[in-house]
């Protein structure tokens, strides 16, 4: 859903500008700690057969684990969303 309004949203900002930023911010966060959290438990139901080269259940965790850090940390993110939100209120 996050990714759909995110989509939507930069498609048509219109009366939602500065919207945007945050909404791309927080989409980012959430789908790459979903994507450590389901490989990771996928990996652990698996069992040794979970980090097998031709499994995808590595590919998710390698790409989940990008996402948290080479690409900025989701903390930092989520505090920044914060902070432009409690700017804009006041």
């Amino acid at each position: 859903m996050g990714y759909n309004d995110a989509k939507d949203l930069f498609v048509n900002p219109v009366g939602r500008e500065n919207e945007i930023i945050r909404v791309m911010c927080a989409t980012k966060c959430l789908n790459s700690w979903n994507a450590v959290d389901l490989g990771t438990v996928c990996r652990e139901r698996c069992g040794g057969a979970g980090l097998l080269d031709y499994n995808s259940i590595n590919k998710t965790i390698e790409g989940g684990h990008s996402g948290l850090t080479a690409e900025g940390d989701n903390r930092v993110l989520m505090q920044k969303i914060v902070k432009d939100i409690l700017s804009d209120t006041q």
